[in-house]
């Protein structure tokens, strides 16, 4: 874990020195915003002696290049969006000019009002250092994202609603962050508690593109359709979600974390304790081309369908992966739910210790139609070559005992393990890193393991000059 928290806090230095140090955060005029009450704002507010006190209307007046400082220990609340179409940042300022998002917060008012924060619409648009709280819209409760960035912000407690008649519109969507547009992202943040009446309770992402959603912890969260986390759904091109923690999420019909769809991608990722009800993906849903590498997806369940930890179909992929102890209550596959109409691939994956209903416990296959599902180095049971007339190939599975350091709580490899090189290598892994940061193919034996984590081997190494 240690390298895993290094990684994480090389990723979120860089992020901040991207906030402060690129063309738009290179300011031409600094506009500052207080408390009301805190001073007697005087235009154009380029002083904290001058600081207005209605955040919108400095915003309305920044262009290109420009910045504006909110300061922290204060609650803003909003009466309108704050639409941010210029190159400008608008972040906090906390002790010496830090970031401070604890202290900074910024209210819709839901349910006394239905306002949402942010609006960005360009491409050196940032906002950074923020609660954002109680926002309701009918798509993006929080912030709609056309283009831009977000960072290091709390969204939290956020509603994204719409009426019956319409849920079947994936656009109505994204109580923290709805994408939709051009492209940005989304790094370093924390969601949690937000909301959705359709999908996307923490991230809905429609359309546009590349989307990033980089180094988030994203949990809680509801949605009454799809992903209880995040939803990248079928308009949406090109969005990757990387190094984040996607945890106790829920959605009563599909996909309790993540909805992956149209080749959206994971990766080295924490996908656990997610749930849905009525269908398929406890933890991850995923279709048409969609890919998930190096992630570890554990106690994710579904109630009354099957694939309580990954249900994948359409030309998904899944490598090196370690999808363990999900749970399937009253169906089969446990582990991963596969359909024989389509074809999905899965690589170098351990599925083991899931728990299901009859003897498919790790995985399933639906026994119909004419796709081909292929297992390559992969570690599960029973061997898929064995069982029944499933629609799926396998070369090298392994059937043996993965072993774990720890079956509950460890997912990495004791030494005895046989998934230890005996994995494939693939041209993506050069250079790659494993979920704890260790590279994928090492220098000595060059060759990856099964799952999510590389064995690293215990001894001394001499180094001779």
């Amino acid at each position: 874990m240690m390298k895993t928290q290094s990684l994480q806090r090389m990723l979120i230095g860089l992020v901040l020195a991207m906030t402060l140090v690129a063309p738009w955060a290179s300011a031409s005029t600094n506009y500052y915003v207080v408390a009301p009450g805190q001073s007697t704002p005087t235009p154009p507010w380029t002083n904290w002696g001058w600081a207005h006190t209605n955040l919108i209307e400095v915003v309305a007046a920044a262009r290109d290049n420009d910045t504006v400082y909110v300061t922290n220990n204060a609650t803003y609340w909003l009466t309108n969006q704050i639409a941010v179409t210029y190159a400008i940042t608008v972040r906090s300022w906390g002790p010496g000019g830090i970031l401070d998002p604890t202290n900074t917060i910024l209210s819709g008012r839901y349910p006394g009002a239905t306002n949402r924060h942010f609006q960005l619409n360009n491409a050196g648009a940032a906002v950074a250092g923020f609660t954002l709280k109680k926002g309701c819209e009918i798509y993006g409760g929080s912030i709609w994202l056309q283009n831009g960035m977000v960072t290091n912000c709390t969204i939290v407690s956020n509603f994204a609603y719409t009426s019956l008649e319409v849920q079947g519109n994936d656009k109505r969507g994204g109580g923290g962050v709805h994408m939709e547009g051009s492209s940005g992202g989304v790094w370093n943040c924390v969601f949690s508690g937000n909301t959705a009446t359709n999908s996307g309770a923490g991230i809905c992402i429609k359309s546009g593109g590349p989307w990033r959603i980089a180094s988030c912890r994203i949990s809680g969260g509801n949605a009454l359709i799809s992903g209880g986390g995040i939803y990248a759904g079928p308009g949406g091109a090109g969005a990757i979600i990387s190094n984040c923690w996607v945890v106790s999420n829920y959605s009563p019909w599909y996909a309790g974390g993540i909805h992956l769809a149209n080749c959206a991608e994971c990766h080295n990722s924490f996908i656990m304790g997610n749930s849905v009800d009525l269908y398929e993906g406890g933890g991850i849903r995923m279709s048409a081309g969609a890919l998930v590498r190096n992630c570890l997806i554990v106690n994710n369940i579904t109630q009354k369908s099957h694939g309580g930890g990954v249900d994948a179909r359409v030309n998904a992929s899944i490598q090196n992966c370690t999808i363990a102890s999900n749970e399937a209550t009253l169906k089969e596959g446990g582990g991963i739910n596969l359909d024989g109409s389509y074809s999905a691939q899965l690589e170098n994956t351990i599925i083991w210790g899931n728990s299901g209903s009859g003897t498919a416990s790790n995985w399933y296959i639906y026994p119909t139609g004419s796709g081909t599902n292929t297992f390559t180095n992969c570690c599960t049971a029973p061997d898929i070559a064995g069982v029944g007339a499933y629609t799926a190939t396998e070369v090298n599975t392994i059937t043996n005992d993965p072993r774990f350091v720890n079956n509950a709580t460890d997912f990495r490899l004791q030494p005895d393990s046989p998934c230890i090189n005996a994995g494939v290598n693939r041209a993506w892994m050069d250079g790659a890193q494993d979920l704890d940061g260790y590279r994928r193919i090492d220098n000595f034996r060059k060759t990856v393991d099964i799952g999510a984590y590389e064995h690293l081997g215990r001894g001394t190494v001499f180094k001779i000059h």
